[in-house]
């Protein structure tokens, strides 16, 4: 008979089995109706508002959350330029963070990263990132945001 300590032991590992999977199966329907309406039924995200912002007081045209294959991406702009908003942490900004010393998060949206531009490019598409550090500063204009200094080719 095992001990209490291995019995509690087992029974978190059990609810986190079962958490996970309700997790993901709420995860996968919530991407199946996105795929099947077209929309992706979230609200912007804080990153994601100011740069709409920005795109907006400049006029810019351009449509959020665009989906194209198995993406999702966030701004696609005139003349097929697609626009990552990426945060520091989890995208793993490389002015902030060592390549060698990322968690497996970091790494696995890293790769993930690498996919949609890829991706991206295969289907005739530019893609630009922008990061959270940049968008972040009060002074930010539309100028330097398209600027070569703040987004990525």
């Amino acid at each position: 008979m095992p001990n209490p300590d291995e019995v509690a032991r087992r029974r978190v590992v059990r609810r986190r089995l079962v958490e996970n999977r309700i997790a993901w199966s709420r995860h996968a329907k919530a991407v199946a109706a996105q795929r099947a309406t077209g929309c992706p039924g979230r609200a912007y995200n804080q990153l994601e508002a100011r740069l709409a912002k920005l795109l907006d007081e400049a006029k810019i045209d351009y449509r959020w959350q665009f989906p194209l294959g198995p993406y999702v991406y966030d701004f696609l702009l005139p003349n097929r330029t697609l626009v990552e908003v990426h945060g520091t942490y989890w995208h793993a900004d490389p002015r902030r963070y060592d390549p060698k010393a990322l968690t497996p998060d970091q790494r696995r949206n890293l790769l993930h990263d690498i996919d949609k531009r890829l991706f991206a490019a295969r289907k005739g598409y530019r893609l630009k990132v922008v990061w959270e550090a940049d968008l972040r500063k009060d002074d930010l204009t539309i100028e330097e945001l398209l600027g070569p200094g703040r987004l990525e080719a």
